[in-house]
């Protein structure tokens, strides 16, 4: 921990007051294994407590549009989420989970979400932008859990054969440092920087639920990482919290944050 700057240290400080005022069971949890793999004072005793819902008995988890179905990107997020952990809760079954992303891998080495009525404009099956997230994101999840190097090999084939001219990709710009992450690891380091300059030429406005993103996909002690860090830092609100999506305090972001301040 001595190796993180003050001025973070101070930050994650002020976020665990906020965390441990409004955090559930599972996100102390979580906050308590991110410190203790860091040496700082931990909290946490015990079982931690299994995340909500629960895990599908294909090893995915459910979004809020899926009926109960597992989604592709609601496991994603949820294996984000665990990744905090060194040994998840026994709920949890981690290699079930890569079993389901792997599995789901199409020939061409991307992923789409499976048919509902209900899935979202910006995962719908046939639609380029959600081609390119969703492999970034299942490549990524893969990588940190080291999965099948196959599988991730045939992402970044995929990924940097979607590239324009401009070295952009047809999809948000999380799909771009999500990509750049699975790119870098490929081996593929050029096409990985052309997706990180389109990121940077929109880093001022990046949220704070944006950075924390970004963050957890740069190498640790790198330019990018210390930069966000310092942004991070900019956009802490006075309780300690930052935001997520909707603007309104966030618990779950908090957390992520901290393990952005923690690889400065």
């Amino acid at each position: 921990m001595s190796e993180t700057p003050e001025s973070a240290s101070g930050a994650i400080d002020r976020a665990a007051d906020y965390i441990q005022g409004h955090g559930g069971p599972f996100d102390l949890d979580r906050f308590s294994a991110l410190l203790a793999a860091t040496n700082r004072k931990s909290e946490q005793t015990g079982i931690p407590a299994a995340p909500e819902p629960p895990q599908n008995i294909d090893g995915g988890w459910p979004a809020a549009w899926s009926e109960g179905a597992s989604s592709l990107d609601a496991t994603c997020h949820m294996l984000d989420l665990l990744s905090d952990f060194s040994s998840p809760p026994p709920a949890v079954d981690i290699p079930a989970a890569l079993a389901f992303l792997t599995s789901t891998q199409l020939d061409d080495g991307t992923w789409r979400e499976g048919p509902s009525h209900r899935t979202p404009d910006a995962l719908m099956p046939g639609s380029a932008a959600a081609r390119v997230y969703l492999t970034g994101n299942c490549a990524r999840t893969l990588i940190a859990y080291s999965g099948p190097q196959r599988a991730i090999e045939q992402a970044a084939q995929a990924l940097e054969w979607s590239l324009d001219p401009h070295g952009r990709l047809p999809g948000p710009l999380v799909a771009h440092w999500l990509g750049a992450r699975v790119l870098r690891v490929a081996g593929r380091d050029l096409a990985a920087r052309r997706l990180l300059d389109v990121v940077g030429r929109s880093f001022d406005g990046l949220t704070a639920a944006d950075l924390v993103q970004f963050g957890s996909n740069t190498p640790r002690g790198d330019r990018w990482t210390r930069r966000i860090v310092a942004r991070l830092i900019a956009l802490q609100a006075s309780d300690g919290s930052w935001p997520g999506d909707d603007g309104e305090p966030s618990v779950a972001v908090s957390i992520t944050a901290c393990r952005v301040l923690l690889r400065a």
